[in-house]
């Protein structure tokens, strides 16, 4: 999908069930069709119009069909293994950070269809530093990037969603980033609090040994600076691969990125 908001209204199990269709489907179909074939759908005209305003199906001559090609494997591989073949002198996570930090894009100039789970990179921002995820693709690991990302859906981090609940993201970002910046002093927390329960839960921090970072810790200046040319398309379907590919056989990476001063 070329936005988060047009992703999550597709995926909504009315909007979900009309693609399905509509991808199996051989020849276009006439509105008294797709009305026999979903009965109980009450919003069906809303749907079609929202879908072809979003250039996903083509009204035409009374008739409807999909316009998209639907993408089931992906087309960049023979890009991703030339990359990696002219980046061997770096390490898998160099590589991921690189990706994130200097490439990773959710724009698309054009709506794209799908049909298999990606590589996600979540974000989880404050003045001095980024906590940063990235997740293999159809995994989404308990991490405060992921749980802030996805507040609304807290049933998919029960241990971080019955500390945190709905607290505030400011609030919450400001009083993890005095624990950081004490721990990165190599001074030990003055308190407990859900602050820093949270942070070590989500393995960012361990209290043994002594206070320290579990996560790697990386400055801006530091992440590797090289450039690619490609569309839109190619892009965010390059970068999704490629990070599955470094993650090999991980869930997810996790790291921390200090912002310049």
């Amino acid at each position: 999908m070329n936005d988060k908001k047009t992703e999550q209204l597709v995926k909504r199990p009315e909007m979900a069930e009309l693609l399905y269709y509509f991808n199996k489907l051989e020849n276009p179909v006439i509105l008294r069709e797709l009305r026999q074939a979903f009965p109980k759908q009450k919003h069906l005209d809303k749907n079609l119009d929202f879908l072809i305003d979003h250039k996903i199906i083509t009204r035409q001559d009374r008739r409807y069909y999909l316009r998209l090609s639907v993408i089931d494997e992906y087309p960049t591989t023979e890009i991703v293994e030339h990359f990696l073949t002219e980046m061997t002198g770096y390490s898998n996570e160099q590589l991921l950070v690189w990706l994130s930090e200097k490439f990773w894009s959710e724009n698309l100039t054009e709506t794209l269809a799908i049909d298999f789970p990606t590589a996600t990179c979540t974000r989880l921002e404050h003045k001095n530093f980024d906590l940063v995820t990235i997740n293999h693709s159809g995994t989404l690991t308990e991490t405060l990037p992921n749980y802030f990302n996805k507040i609304e859906q807290p049933e998919l981090f029960p241990k971080l969603a019955e500390l945190l609940g709905d607290v505030n993201r400011e609030f919450f970002n400001n009083q993890i980033g005095l624990l950081i910046e004490r721990i990165a002093a190599g001074k030990a927390p003055r308190r407990e609090s859900i602050f820093l329960t949270s942070l070590v839960a989500s393995q960012v921090l361990e209290a043994e040994p002594a206070w320290q970072f579990v996560i790697p810790c990386f400055e801006e200046e530091s992440v590797l600076d090289h450039s690619l040319s490609m569309d839109d398309q190619t892009r965010f379907l390059f970068e999704r691969q490629l990070a599955d590919r470094l993650l090999e056989s991980k869930a997810s990476y996790t790291y921390l990125i200090k912002k310049k001063e």
